[in-house]
């Protein structure tokens, strides 16, 4: 991976020699610093140095994000650094254990460049063989790039992978991870049905291990997914919804409550915009681990469902 040294004030305040600046640029002193992170001493290589500008220590940002278990990159187009470090989130419903995230995208000529990290539970200090997929929507749900993981060295421990693909899909709405391989043994595709709604002209791909579980409610401009047995158990059981806007209303007040609320647009047909919101209370039985357990598996395919939306010619 090609490094860059970037400079970030740590507001230290260093007494020593006074730095000259031009105009447009400045003048800086090598500065003498070791590191230690998280309790152990780090040493800098040849490819990193520590300055001194006006009495503030600006550190190389690449070396003291990735020793403290972040993603890093820099994308030139609009001229940012992204630095992430949060829990790997994104998952495959049909597959546990194995999770990504840190997701950062920068444009390289006509490409996309996609940096993140995976990490694999429960296999020790060993090795693993993974293939997966990471595929790329954008709000009106059509894949608009994908990157392919493969790798040899996955484990326990927080894995960076760096990988390219051809188009630019730095805004996209929605990603799905799908695993394909693990330890050199296929994975198969999980059974899906399909899902029409005759009224708004629409379909979805629902898992089918779904199927008995769950009801649909229409209303007005919604249509609401249920799990059947907490529903039955009087704690709701509301799963997502999908809702039709105007593309006037949507304009108005949808973008807005998107921001305080968990809606995404998935797709628009004519003057029509199709939205799916998941609930922000409770709706499964707390009280009973089996329900709760289910609730939560049928919870996690909602990302996938999301970019299976069709609107029926």
């Amino acid at each position: 991976m090609k490094k860059f040294i970037l400079g970030l004030s740590c507001g230290l305040v260093i007494a020593c020699s006074s730095v000259a600046f031009a105009s447009g640029s400045i003048q800086a002193l090598l500065f003498p610093a070791s590191f230690e992170i998280n309790g152990s001493n780090v040493a800098l290589n040849n490819d990193y140095k520590v300055l001194n500008v006006d009495g503030h220590a600006y550190v190389p940002i690449r070396f003291v994000a990735e020793n403290l278990g972040a993603t890093i990159d820099y994308d030139a187009d609009s001229q940012k650094i992204f630095v992430k470090n949060r829990n790997l989130d994104l998952t495959d419903p049909d597959y546990k254990g194995i999770s990504v995230g840190n997701l950062i995208l920068t444009k390289v000529g006509n490409n996309t460049k996609v940096t993140g990290q995976l990490r694999m539970e429960g296999v020790g200090s060993s090795k693993n063989m993974i293939g997966a997929n990471l595929s790329f929507y954008n709000d009106k749900s059509e894949k608009i790039g994908d990157v392919a993981i493969n790798g040899n060295d996955f484990g326990v421990e927080s894995q960076t992978f760096v990988l390219e693909s051809s188009g630019d899909f730095r805004t996209y709405s929605t990603v799905n991870l799908h695993i394909g391989a693990v330890n050199n043994t296929i994975i198969p595709d999980a059974p899906s049905m399909l899902y029409e709604n005759t009224k708004y002209n629409f379909t979805l791909k629902l898992p089918k291990s779904w199927e008995g579980k769950y009801d649909v409610v229409e209303g007005t401009d919604f249509i609401n997914f249920i799990d059947k047995a907490n529903k039955d158990a009087g704690w709701g059981g509301l799963l997502f919804t999908i809702q039709e806007w105007s593309k006037e209303r949507w304009n108005t007040d949808g973008v807005e409550e998107a921001k305080n609320y968990q809606i995404s647009k998935i797709g628009e047909n004519g003057d029509k915009i199709f939205t799916l919101s998941t609930p922000s209370d409770v709706n499964y039985n707390v009280n009973d681990e089996k329900m709760k357990a289910e609730y939560a598996s049928m919870w996690s395919h909602i990302n996938t469902i999301k970019t299976t939306f069709k609107i029926k010619n």
